[in-house]
């Protein structure tokens, strides 16, 4: 199921999709999320970014999340200058204790290029999973939170609507 919501008075746009974990939708949801800011913020130049958070959120959730349903939410509030981008699934007690772990030590780094430097490192391109969530944080510029509910969890990618580039190793300020 998909649901679009239009901004009205100062309310965020949103787009809602519920759906069965399946690989062959994350391109296409990740298209679609960059075709959905463009049109719901024009001129703020984070579709792509965003877009890469969708993606990587999805791929975090169809893999950990035992086949059950994934929910998206993707929320733009223009005058709030803030975009959010929310992936809900099954998650185990286990499940969410060690994501938990992997957030709260990637929170401790101050520094996002820092911490996507060492997951590169620790996460070499031969081996599956590790980088998604220091990608959202570097490459996206959003703050990765996590949220329990009953028998699942949230991932919530957050930021400014306008954001400055990354900056890149070696590039002057």
């Amino acid at each position: 199921m998909i649901e679009m919501k239009r901004a009205t008075g100062g309310v965020p746009v949103q787009l809602s999709v519920r759906m069965k974990p399946a690989w062959s939708f994350v391109d296409d949801l990740r298209k679609f999320s960059e075709i959905f800011c463009a049109c719901a913020c024009p001129g703020a130049d984070r579709e792509t970014q965003v877009s890469v958070a969708v993606h990587e959120l999805l791929q975090n959730a169809i893999e950990n999340g035992g086949g059950e349903e994934v929910e998206l939410l993707l929320e733009v509030a223009t005058e709030r200058n803030r975009i959010e981008v929310a992936v809900t699934n099954a998650c185990s007690d286990e499940a969410f204790d060690r994501l938990a772990g992997i957030i709260e030590r990637m929170n401790l780094e101050p520094d996002p290029l820092l911490w996507y430097v060492k997951s590169m490192r620790e996460n070499p391109s031969s081996s599956r999973g590790g980088l998604g969530l220091a990608r959202v944080r570097f490459e996206s510029q959003l703050e990765i939170g996590l949220r329990r509910s009953p028998g699942a969890a949230t991932v919530r990618a957050t930021g400014k609507l306008r954001a400055l580039p990354p900056q890149v190793l070696g590039e002057a300020e």
